[in-house]
C-alpha cells in the first residue's frame, strides 16, 4: 500500500477497494494535477470530497474503471501477440 493509499483511507474511512477510485478522482477532478502539491490538509480535504463524488457516481467510476483494465489487457494481449510472431 502505498503512503497515498494509506493517507486516503485515514482521511475517508473508506473499504481499500474505493481507494484507487478516489485518487484517480483527486487527481482528475479535484485537483487537476498530481497529489506532490497538496499540504496534508489539501489531501485530506480532497480525499474527503472525491469520497463524496464517488458515492454519489459509483457506477460511472466503476463503468469507468472496467474499461480502462479491459482497455489494458486487450493492449497487452495484442502486443503479446506481435512479439511472438
Amino acid at each position: 500500500m502505498t503512503s497515498y493509499e494509506q493517507m486516503i483511507i485515514e482521511a475517508t474511512g473508506r473499504p481499500s477497494g474505493d481507494v484507487s477510485m478516489i485518487e484517480d478522482i483527486m487527481r482528475n477532478e479535484i485537483f487537476h494535477s498530481t497529489l506532490d502539491w497538496q499540504t496534508r490538509a489539501q489531501f485530506q480535504q480532497g480525499a474527503r470530497k472525491a469520497a463524496e463524488i464517488l458515492a454519489q457516481n459509483r457506477e460511472l467510476f466503476e463503468n469507468y474503471g472496467a474499461q480502462t483494465r479491459a482497455f489494458f489487457e486487450r493492449s497487452r494481449q495484442s502486443q503479446k501477440c506481435t512479439t511472438e510472431r
